[in-house]
Parts: structure tokens; sequence; C-alpha cells
């Protein structure tokens, strides 16, 4: 499976989506169809691979195989095609991941039962949908993070719009494209001595992406006690990205149909200090 990135959100620093859907799973394996002469390829390449690795079991399994597959030609000639299972590499170092198939490959003729559906554009979103990246730009903050005053409220916004992220999955001419879309921010102060403790901001649309500024906004924190000495708050800002996804290889931001909302999270570390004042 081939992944192309885009959006100018895709760019700098990013990390994995964290999607809202707990048992999110995308596909863990899937049968594609493989013409004899492909197939034969396939077996020759594992053999191969397998005498490198030096895996004597492995290679000599393929040995065997490949007998018994040139006795019968592959079925070249013949009508109909192979099926062989192929696995989602982003399971590779996952013990927990399971394939409910077990057969590695199957020859299929006119004659014989349908071969498990081979994968779909919907199954393609899925496992582009597990390898989006998101960015996590830092929130700019006014007074600026190191310099926080107790009892003096907090605006947030971001240096830049944000733009839109996505990424495309291709196999064998299926194409799925999923974009993730800035929605919402979150943003914990990260302490109980702030009022309120958290705010929700909604992310508008501007002609360089999507961008907060929280100056006028009912709700903003504020810290109402300093800091000790050589410590910080750890503010968190947590982004809610809208994710839809199309079966084609352009990137369409607000169309297609949808998936989980997904998140991206920005920590920092804040100082709060007194306000000093002096009376004559």
């Amino acid at each position: 499976m081939r992944y192309t990135s885009g959006g100018s959100a895709s760019k700098g620093n990013t990390q994995p989506i964290a999607s809202s859907d707990a048992d999110f799973k995308p596909p863990v394996c899937w049968y594609k169809s493989f013409t004899p002469a492909q197939f034969e390829a396939e077996l020759q390449r594992r053999y191969y691979a397998a005498g490198n690795d030096h895996a004597d079991t492995i290679y000599n399994y393929y040995y065997g195989i490949r007998s018994q597959m040139e006795g019968i030609k592959y079925h070249q000639g013949d009508e109909g095609s192979w099926w062989v299972l192929e696995y989602n590499d982003s399971y590779m170092n996952d013990p927990t991941a399971v394939c409910p198939y077990q057969q590695g490959w199957m020859w299929q003729g006119p004659g014989d039962p349908a071969p498990p559906a081979p994968i779909t554009p919907e199954m393609l979103a899925q496992a582009a949908y597990k390898e989006l990246k998101l960015p996590v730009p830092a929130v700019k903050l006014s007074p600026a993070a190191q310099n926080q005053k107790v009892n003096l409220a907090t605006y947030v916004s971001f240096g830049d719009a944000l733009g839109y992220a996505s990424l495309t999955a291709n196999l064998e001419n299926v194409w799925a494209t999923v974009v993730a879309v800035p929605s919402s921010l979150h943003i914990d102060a990260g302490t109980s001595y702030a009022s309120p403790e958290s705010c929700d901001y909604v992310f508008t649309p501007t002609a360089g992406g999507y961008s907060v500024n929280s100056s006028d906004a009912s709700c903003n924190i504020t810290y109402r006690k300093a800091t000790a000495v050589g410590s910080t708050y750890r503010m968190q800002a947590q982004m809610t990205w809208t994710v839809t996804w199309t079966p084609t290889q352009a990137a369409e931001p607000g169309r297609g149909q949808g998936l989980a909302p997904g998140y991206s999270t920005s920590p920092q570390p804040v100082t709060v200090q007194e306000i000093q004042t002096v009376n004559r």
C-alpha cells in the first residue's frame, strides 16, 4: 500500500491522530487478486527473501510449495485467479492485531465459491485514518507563557492559521483520501488554581485556513495562584479535527463521508507571577 500526505497542516511538527472512537480498528488484512504469473513471482520473492534472511524453515517451506506449484504450472492458462492474503504494515509490531482469515492463498476458478471480498475504498480510508498525522503547533498566549500574571485573563490564538491535513491511500488502483479539518480547541489550565480551569473555542475559517483568537471570547482562563520558583503549570491544548473521506485521489476539505473526529494535543509549560504593586 502506498500513502501520500497532503494539505498545509501536514508539514512541521506532527503526531499520529488520536481517534475519538475507542473501538476504531482499521483492517488488519485482506485478499489481493494475482494472475498465475504474478503469483509465481510472489512465491519466488518470498523464497529468496527467506534464503537471504537465513530462515531455513521458511526457506524449505517455500521450496516445497514452489515444487507443488510447478507441478500444476501455477494454473497458467486456466480461467480464474489466485487470491493472496496481505497484511496492513501498520500492524507489523502489534501483537493484539488478529487477521480474520487463515488461508495464505487460494485459487478461485469459475466453479469455486466466491473468494473473500478484496479491499475496498472504505477499508483503504480506515487504513489511511490510522496513519494520518496532525499538526501540534503551540498555542500563542497573551500574556506570554513564561510571563503569565495572577488574576489576569489568558488569551489564546495561533501564530498562523491552521490548514487541513490529508492522506491518500492507494492499492491496486483503489483509492481513498482522508481529510482532517480543525474544528474546535480545548484549553486546560493544568492546575486547579485557575478559574475557569478549561475553556473551549471554535475554529473559524479564514483566507489562510482556520484560526482561533479568544480576545473577545466569553471564556478565558485566569490563573489565581503563582507558580513556585523553578516550577510551571502544564497547560494543554487539545484540537479536535473533523475527518471525512472520499474514494478519490483528490483532497476535498468539507466533503465526503464522515469518520470519527480525531485529536491532536500540544502541551506547554506556563509560568505565573504575582503582579507587584507599590502603594504610596
